[in-house]
């Protein structure tokens, strides 16, 4: 069993999709979500800023992440946006629809053409609740050459382990994964799910479970994974809430347990390059957080370089730098209307000459908003409808007293009147007394049934 990893939000205590699989290397098969602990909080969370909301400019809907800036002509102004972003962020875009995770270990571009990808990965709902999943373990010149891609609407699942049999011929003993890949992207009624993950090497030592792939599965005495990520998305879409994850890492030791790679290890552990942020639009938050190097003892965690830094020749980066070194930089921004949250994360960004030569290492990226789930085209009851349907000077559930609970569909009880449900569903009262309109419709019916009795006899005398 696989738990995807995720940091949670300080707001909201995320759940994750677990991952199953038949043997190491099989395709991932989602299962029920659990509940999740709370990862640390992270050092770049988000803060709203005091005062009135400043005015954004676009909307989701548009596109685009709304921003503070010069007005546009196509925009939504009706919400309110907060964003916190670290200095030199610039160089940084924002993360943009659909809603997805995304990440990668490392990325390299020479004059500003793609060059190469280490475990990249991506996992998307749309807004029409379908969904796409890409792992790209290595890339070479913008081509994927190892990796594997999901869709809802063709193969929603893939993936591949060169050493794949190994975990389970020695019982899980020897756990080794080389150039892994896991897509997975489904749609049904009730929910939309993409997720992907990747990894260059994974190994577990002195484990007793035949299924391992990543390191985070482990449950040995010894882990080691070199440019592990993965990034998970899913929409509740009965009710509209998103959430997203994205987290990786270049290098993790860890000599115990870890069962996330936003969670430390329980004995002696080390992480090195590491980047994560994680979105949720109910209630919106968004969290990112990055760090050079982490040491765990016994489960508590000390990073080193964890902060933003900056070294920019001469002095601001764009076309006439020389240099620019930016360490632990990234966004985030939280929205209204309609509601939701992104943030993006970089552990490294080298530029050279004006992209010249392009490095960024330890990259996490997450977007969500809410979309308008199958509850809201139900219609309210009366016990809850903000109406005196009644019209006895008291509105819905506990302050009518006639309802019983907000779900019941009448304010006026078990009324008899106006056509309304009788008690033990009688007939309504018509302001008639009818009892002598029947008696005589009896009377007539019983004198015709005797009359033509009594014709019959007589004709059956004539004809014999």
């Amino acid at each position: 069993m696989v738990l995807l990893p995720g940091a949670a939000s300080a707001q909201v205590v995320h759940t994750v999709q677990q991952f199953t699989g038949t043997a190491a290397g099989d395709p991932a098969v989602p299962s029920v979500p659990g509940d999740a602990p709370t990862a640390p909080g992270a050092p770049n969370a988000p803060v709203a800023p005091a005062g009135p909301l400043p005015e954004p400019v676009g909307s989701i809907v548009d596109g685009v992440i709304p921003s503070q800036g010069d007005p546009s002509p196509a925009g939504d102004r009706d919400g309110g946006v907060r964003r916190d972003d670290t200095p030199d962020s610039d160089q940084i875009d924002d993360p943009k629809p659909p809603d997805h995770a995304s990440g990668a270990v490392a990325e390299l571009e020479l004059l500003k053409s793609r060059l190469l990808d280490i475990t990249k990965y991506d996992a998307t709902v749309e807004d029409n609740g379908e969904t796409h999943a890409d792992s790209t373990v290595l890339g070479l010149g913008g081509d994927r050459i190892i990796g594997s891609s999901a869709s809802s609407e063709g193969n929603n699942r893939d993936g591949d382990n060169l050493t794949a049999g190994l975990c389970e011929g020695t019982g899980g003993v020897i756990c080794l994964s080389l150039l892994y890949h896991d897509v997975i992207a489904t749609e049904d009624r009730d929910q939309s799910l993409a997720a992907a993950r990747g990894g260059v090497l994974a190994l577990c030592l002195l484990g007793d479970d035949e299924d391992v792939t990543a390191t985070y599965e482990c449950g040995g005495l010894l882990s080691l994974g070199v440019a592990e990520g993965l990034g998970m998305a899913e929409r509740d879409k009965k009710h509209g809430h998103t959430k997203a994850e994205s987290a990786n890492e270049l290098l993790n030791l860890c000599v115990g347990q870890r069962d996330k790679l936003t969670e430390p290890c329980d004995g002696l552990g080390l992480q090195a390059v590491h980047a994560d942020s994680a979105s949720e639009s109910k209630e919106p938050s968004t969290e990112r957080r990055s760090y050079l190097l982490g040491l765990d003892l016994g489960g508590e965690p000390i990073y080193l370089l964890d902060g933003p830094e900056a070294v920019v020749l001469p002095d601001d980066c764009g076309d006439s730098a020389v240099l620019c070194l930016l360490l632990n930089q990234g966004k985030s921004v939280i929205f209204d209307n309609p509601q939701g949250a992104g943030s993006a994360q970089e552990m490294l960004r080298l530029d050279v000459l004006n992209r010249t030569l392009l490095v960024v290492l330890g990259q996490a990226e997450t977007l969500v908003h809410e979309t308008e789930g199958r509850d809201h085209h139900k219609k309210p009851s009366e016990c809850d409808d903000k109406i005196d349907n009644d019209g006895d000077g008291h509105i819905d559930y506990p302050k009518d007293k006639d309802c019983d609970s907000p779900e019941d569909d009448s304010e006026a009880g078990e009324k008899g009147d106006g056509g309304g449900k009788g008690e033990s569903g009688g007939l309504a009262e018509t302001g008639a007394n009818v009892m002598p309109l029947l008696a005589g419709g009896f009377l007539l019916t019983g004198m015709g049934a005797l009359t033509v009795a009594g014709t019959r006899r007589r004709a059956g005398k004539h004809t014999l």
